[in-house]
């Protein structure tokens, strides 16, 4: 069986979050794919040393058949100056990714982990209701379809100030909380409280559903998901 290992190095939300997305694409695939990931404190560790992060790809390059660097995707214009930087995380990995003779791949999350949540806002609809079963109602699909964004990687903050991924995510969760309790609308705290925040990513990530339809509403996502099925593939064709 082929493996992979993921590797976030800005949050360990994101790993648990995008751990959880990449065993359902699997899932979704009808693939198999073992999946094993890296932690935020052991690329810090390793990027303190002399070649440490290569080191540490090489490592798992023993035990597993690739390994993908997943990084938040800045806007175009924050991008170009983190290549202008040489220290930058984008070009540390980026180098050892291009000495690692394929085996090492770097994925920008376009408009960041929480445009890959959006790409199923039913499922999180499911989240805050705590209920599955709200996928099959009317009223909630209607809901669901008003709020859903199209291609989620076009959600970018067009001027200071602006409504980027992570703020509609947070508003598309206080809308479904006013709407499970409309009592909520006249406690700004306690909705507050209770609105997205990145701990809840990996939660959430259970709740949605992966299809061709709902992967494509992201190009970084179905990036992902391409290597995924790809890696499953070739496998399957060296045994064949």
């Amino acid at each position: 069986m082929p493996s992979i290992r993921i590797w976030t190095p800005e949050s360990d939300y994101d790993r648990n979050a995008v751990c959880c997305l990449a065993k359902k694409i699997v899932q979704y695939y009808g693939v198999n794919i073992e999946i094993s990931y890296g932690t935020k404190q052991g690329f810090n560790d390793a990027a303190r040393k002399p070649d440490g992060v290569k080191k540490a790809v090489d490592t798992y390059l023993k035990h597993n058949d690739l390994v993908i660097f997943l990084i938040d995707a800045d806007s175009a214009r924050s991008q170009a100056q983190r290549r202008k930087e040489r220290n930058s995380l984008l070009n540390r990995i980026q180098e050892v990714v291009n000495a690692s003779g394929g085996k090492a791949i770097l994925i920008l999350m376009l408009q960041e982990l929480e445009a890959w949540l959006l790409v199923d806002c039913l499922g999180i609809c499911c989240y805050y209701t705590k209920n599955p079963e709200t996928r099959n109602r009317e009223e909630w699909i209607k809901f669901a379809k008003r709020q859903q964004p199209g291609k989620t990687n076009l959600i970018e903050e067009a001027e200071l100030g602006g409504k980027n991924a992570k703020e509609y995510l947070e508003e598309l969760s206080r809308d479904i909380l006013i709407k499970i309790n409309p009592n909520l609308k006249n406690k700004p705290q306690n909705l507050k409280e209770r609105q997205y925040t990145e701990d809840k990513s990996s939660e959430i990530a259970e709740c949605l559903e992966m299809s061709n339809q709902t992967i494509k509403r992201n190009e970084s996502l179905e990036e992902f998901a391409q290597c995924l099925k790809q890696l499953a593939t070739h496998d399957e064709i060296n045994q064949g």
